[in-house]
């Protein structure tokens, strides 16, 4: 990500750009994806799936690393109630890279969330995700798409 803001910085002073409006962009877009996940999983670990459901957008695509792909709150909203009714908890994202363009940003990262396993023992467990996230009428970044696997 870096090599690539630096050669689009480059880029930008030599089209007449300036090197305080690459660097903007990044730090606007880190904000932006820092507050969407920390209101996630605050929303997720309160165990409110309805709520979660409301930060996609309407017809929001998900996921789960299954080979399915839901579409739309309703379906988001069932999945999660059911990881919340089986125990999973205390979930975390970590940001790897982050890509802006105009009103869209997406993220690649990496989540982690405890649970219990069949035997009702305590596990921990995680992987990969990337997020689209855009921007709606109101300027609130809503989640486009949300697409995860597990990796340990």
């Amino acid at each position: 990500m870096k090599n690539l803001l630096s050669t689009l910085t480059i880029c930008s002073c030599i089209i007449g750009g300036s090197v305080g409006t690459a660097s903007a962009n990044e730090d606007f877009a880190d904000k932006a994806v820092q507050s969407v996940n920390k209101v996630w999983n605050a929303t997720f670990n309160d165990g409110d799936s309805a709520a979660l459901a409301m930060l996609y957008s309407e017809n929001a695509t998900l996921s789960p690393g299954n080979g399915q792909v839901l579409v739309g709150r309703e379906e988001i909203a069932e999945l999660f109630k059911s990881f919340i009714d089986n125990g999973v908890n205390n979930h975390t994202i970590s940001t790897i890279e982050i890509y802006r363009d105009n009103n869209k940003i997406v993220q690649l990262g990496k989540w982690q969330a405890d649970g219990v396993n069949d035997k009702q023992q305590a596990i921990s467990f995680g992987g990969v995700l990337m997020t689209v996230l855009v921007q709606n009428s109101k300027g609130e970044w809503e989640t486009q798409s949300h697409i995860w696997n597990m990796g340990n």
